[in-house]
């Protein structure tokens, strides 16, 4: 009797332990198209999918948790912003990108250009910020249900 060798081999499904995530890595800053890029990339262009996760360097529980955009008033538009894109709009369902970008729209900040949350990215406003190339957030993509 001459056995079959011939055998089917099933794909394997491991899982993905690797999750995409953007920030300053390399002292370059990010701009828009980057921001934009990561999101059509690993996030199936949905903002919803993106965490905004704060770093170690964020002086959580501080009325200034980062050195920069708390100069106005108190609770300023970009100071409110900030504190949204940081630790989440209270009373939403979700914490991320989309419910903070949304909810600070009617306050004059664009959801294609967030110039908030490239400051965040980037270390503030302008390259003369002292903190200048250094991410206070970084971007994560939230894992899908398959």
């Amino acid at each position: 009797m001459v056995k079959n060798t011939n055998t089917a081999l099933a794909p394997v499904k491991t899982a993905n332990t690797t999750t995409a995530t953007l920030q300053i890595t390399n002292g370059k800053p990010l701009t828009y198209a980057c921001i934009w890029q990561f999101v059509n990339t690993h996030a199936q262009g949905q903002l919803a999918n993106v965490q905004v996760v704060p770093l170690p360097n964020v002086k959580k529980g501080n009325a200034v948790p980062v050195p920069f955009g708390y100069n106005g008033k108190t609770n300023g538009v970009r100071a409110t912003i900030q504190n949204w894109l940081l630790f989440g709009v209270k009373g939403a369902k979700q914490n991320n990108a989309h419910v903070a970008l949304t909810n600070a729209k009617p306050l004059g900040h664009s959801y294609k250009s967030p110039i908030c949350l490239l400051a965040l990215l980037n270390g503030g406003y302008s390259p003369s910020s002292a903190t200048w190339g250094t991410s206070f957030v970084k971007l994560v993509v939230k894992p899908q249900a398959s």
